[in-house]
């Protein structure tokens, strides 16, 4: 458990923010924290709300994998840049 910063923005808002994050936090939580200082403020919330994604270099992070199995695999600077999109929803054809 430690806490990390990051610059966060959120797809579609023109503010990026600083965000302290915990290495036990999974990806999903990231998406919460990032979010609040987006959502509601400067952009309204879907309904219903499908969630949130983070991404790295373009690539979604799995939602329930925390920042410390990343950070084992890959190690990421402070402040690295990390963007926030509402979770997409797939689209079943039948």
């Amino acid at each position: 458990m430690a806490p990390f910063p990051i610059t966060a923005r959120f797809v579609g808002d023109v503010t990026a923010q600083l965000v302290a994050i915990d290495t036990d936090d999974t990806w999903d939580q990231v998406g919460e924290k990032a979010a609040v200082h987006t959502v509601g403020r400067r952009m309204p919330a879907p309904d219903p709300h499908p969630g949130y994604e983070v991404l790295l270099n373009g690539s979604v992070l799995p939602g329930q994998s925390t920042v410390a199995d990343l950070f084992a695999a890959n190690p990421v600077p402070p402040l690295q840049w990390f963007d926030i999109r509402f979770r997409v929803r797939e689209v079943h054809c039948d």
